[in-house]
């Protein structure tokens, strides 16, 4: 999956962001209680908040909501391909 557009739209609790796929689908990427989750789906983002969850991992603990984006592209390396 290829990630052509992407901005985040909350910093922390929850870091958040949402962005576009290269088939034009959208994506939603959501960290919050230390649970990684995107989702895509289209032609909308509001589509992709509810759209099908495509990655999900337990990565912190309960009280954790902050990831940067370089975090984020590590978590998933190798199943996701993020912009620069």
């Amino acid at each position: 999956m290829k990630v052509i557009e992407i901005r985040q739209t909350c910093g922390a609790c929850p870091s958040q962001w949402e962005g576009k796929l290269s088939d034009g689908r959208y994506v939603y990427v959501r960290y919050r209680h230390g649970y990684l989750s995107i989702s895509v789906g289209g032609p909308t983002v509001a589509d992709a908040v509810r759209g099908e969850e495509v990655f999900g991992q337990d990565i912190g603990d309960g009280l954790d909501g902050f990831m940067s984006y370089e975090e984020l592209k590590q978590h998933t390396q190798g199943k996701i391909e993020w912009p620069a």
